[in-house]
């Protein structure tokens, strides 16, 4: 079976069916490894705050990000959202995220533009596991407003100077190659800076996702002409697929970890008692919890169903995805509060269940790949008016002018 035959049956998988044999067979491989060798990280990547290279090792070196980037254009897509929602289900947080951001949108933009040796060699280091990637793009003025960044790339000595400084870059306190956004005279390019071309200044006290080693670097290299991923002038249009994958990752992920706390929350209703019943008893909790469900199984659906028209090459557009993603993002907030409700005061207790943990990651979601407010005007930009249906249905109403 060639690789995008392969993407093609989990696409089409996902959406028919989630029992099907390919698509259990590969969350198994993902559980296993999670289970054996990135689970065990969490809690002290949580307590350090830095992001644990040995996420990235296990993944990549058991070939799934190779798997997960065979085929076409977008890579497996299916193989994309499987992983991602497996983080998310076993309450990964931060170590997730980070496993995404270096798959998802570095690895995104890299399989796209790596044209040198250097980004070849670069990208097949990422795919292995072996060289772990970040993203640097914001700055402390400019968070949506990429064309305004102020880091400069300058032709000194055969070759060019890259400097300034980037506010949230995510896993930045790990990583060993920063994709570096800056402005040249010609327009905003990309170009890979390695470990010893920029500094941490600091690692940033996250209310959440704490084990992603979120800091801000201070950037200072000397790059020869093969570190220009993308020339100076299409660094923001090379950032969009990126982008595009990593809202379909967030979005996956989020709804893996509102997966987890709707069956946490359905099981505690079945166990808990309260006034000797069981707390499903209570109908006002039992309609509560159905309704969440109902909602989360939807969001799910929807976005198999996105993959698997992305997969076929279907129509699916950056708008699209923008809403998945603010949309999954915002119902995430919500569920996993309710479903911490159910737990009652002990679901605030962070040593005894992990709600409060799943409470306050999950609200990176609203503001990871763009806020819901950029991911709004996404949506706007590609709204459609139908005059013909229009003025089908609507009748007498006056014409400006």
């Amino acid at each position: 079976m060639t690789a995008q035959a392969s993407t093609l049956e989990l696409g089409e998988a996902l959406a028919l069916s989630t029992a099907s044999e390919a698509v259990q067979a590969f969350r198994a491989e993902v559980r296993q490894i999670i289970d054996a060798q990135v689970a065990p990280l969490v809690a002290e990547a949580e307590r350090d705050r830095h992001f644990p290279r040995e996420a990235v090792q296990a993944f990549g070196s058991a070939g799934l990000f190779r798997q997960r980037w065979s085929g076409g254009g977008h890579g497996d897509l299916g193989r994309c959202v499987l992983l991602a929602e497996e983080m998310g289900w076993a309450a990964l947080g931060g170590v997730g995220v980070g496993v995404s951001l270096h798959l998802e949108a570095a690895v995104a933009i890299l399989r796209r533009h790596a044209r040198t040796p250097h980004a070849k060699q670069v990208l097949n280091e990422a795919l292995d596991g072996e060289t772990i990637l970040c993203l640097a793009t914001s700055e402390q003025y400019v968070g949506s407003d990429l064309s305004a960044v102020e880091t400069v790339m300058l032709p000194e000595g055969g070759g060019w100077r890259v400097r300034g400084k980037k506010w949230f870059v995510s896993p930045g306190s790990t990583a060993d190659m920063a994709l570096v956004l800056c402005r040249a005279e010609a327009g905003p390019a990309l170009v890979l800076v390695p470990r010893q071309g920029f500094t941490v200044m600091r690692t940033l006290e996250t209310a959440g996702m704490r084990g992603l080693g979120t800091a801000r670097l201070a950037v200072d290299a000397l790059l020869a002409q093969d570190a220009i991923l993308v020339p100076p002038g299409l660094g923001l249009a090379a950032l969009t697929a990126g982008l595009m994958t990593e809202r379909l990752a967030i979005t996956a992920q989020v709804l893996g970890a509102v997966n987890l706390a709707v069956s946490l929350a359905t099981t505690r209703l079945r166990r808990r008692q309260q006034f000797k019943i069981p707390l499903y008893e209570h109908q006002a909790l039992r309609l509560r919890m159905a309704q969440l469900v109902s909602e989360a199984s939807l969001a799910r659906r929807g976005l198999y169903a996105m993959v698997a028209e992305l997969s076929s090459g279907g129509s699916v557009n950056l708008c699209d995805v923008a809403g998945a993603k603010v949309t999954a993002a915002r119902l995430g907030e919500r569920v996993v509060s309710e479903c911490m409700h159910i737990f009652g005061g002990q679901g605030y207790l962070e040593d005894e269940t992990p709600m409060a943990r799943l409470w306050r990651d999950i609200r990176v979601g609203r503001v990871g790949a763009g806020t819901d407010e950029m991911m709004w005007e996404l949506v706007a930009s590609g709204l459609r008016s139908d005059d013909e249906l229009y003025d089908k249905w609507i009748a007498g109403e006056p014409v400006d002018g």
